[in-house]
């Protein structure tokens, strides 16, 4: 299968990209500076430069693909707005290269999700990152009402640990969700999620 990655170089892309590719997918990246992808000389690896912002470049990077996986995310910014302005030139990038399936990693109270999270991470949340999680959710409501074929997934707190294949996916959660999942958990989710329709057009909160 050919994937389109956007956030490649980041920890969770980097996760989905290293499992892609022993998974035998053709990876192409959008990246902003190749230097910093580290599989960039691999085979099966397409690095594009280009801004994830950008329709023409989005429109570039998703030719020939199959499916878009977005691990896009602020960095270190509480005030980003990445995740809307990307959301917006993502979508009629998509259509016009005929890609319908976009996988999309979004943040735990970002939206109604909010009613998910326990009181310490609400607290956060509103006092240091509302303008972030407003972005979120105006992100997740774009592609929600794109018409295309979208998986929107909310990890519980991410940590760097090993793929246990354990975690659990759920659109409803009947309790607050105060635990956390890898990375490596939530690349494997969003992989299985390329190739399925189990997840089409649903919201799923992973955690274990």
């Amino acid at each position: 299968m050919q994937l389109t990655l956007l956030g490649a170089t980041g920890p969770t892309g980097q996760q989905i990209l290293g499992q892609a590719l022993k998974a035998g997918h053709r990876i192409t990246a959008l990246v902003r500076d190749p230097a910093r992808l580290p599989q960039r000389d691999h085979p099966d690896v397409t690095a594009v430069t280009g801004d994830a912002t950008s329709t023409d470049d989005l429109t570039r990077a998703l030719a020939g693909s199959d499916v878009v996986l977005s691990a896009l995310g602020p960095g270190k910014d509480f005030k980003s707005t990445l995740a809307g302005r990307a959301t917006r030139a993502l979508i009629p990038a998509a259509r016009a290269a005929g890609v319908d399936r976009v996988v999309m990693l979004s943040a735990l109270g970002a939206g109604d999700t909010m009613r998910y999270t326990g009181v310490v991470p609400k607290t956060v949340i509103n006092l240091m990152m509302s303008k972030l999680f407003a972005d979120k959710a105006e992100a997740d409501a774009l592609l929600r009402s794109s018409g295309l074929d979208w998986t929107l997934v909310y990890p519980a707190i991410l940590t760097n640990g090993s793929l246990t294949g354990t975690y659990t996916a759920r659109e409803a959660p009947r309790r607050k969700v105060s635990s956390r999942v890898s990375r490596a958990d939530v690349a494997d989710f969003m992989l299985k999620q390329a190739h399925s329709k189990e997840w089409s057009r649903r919201d799923a909160i992973l955690d274990r």
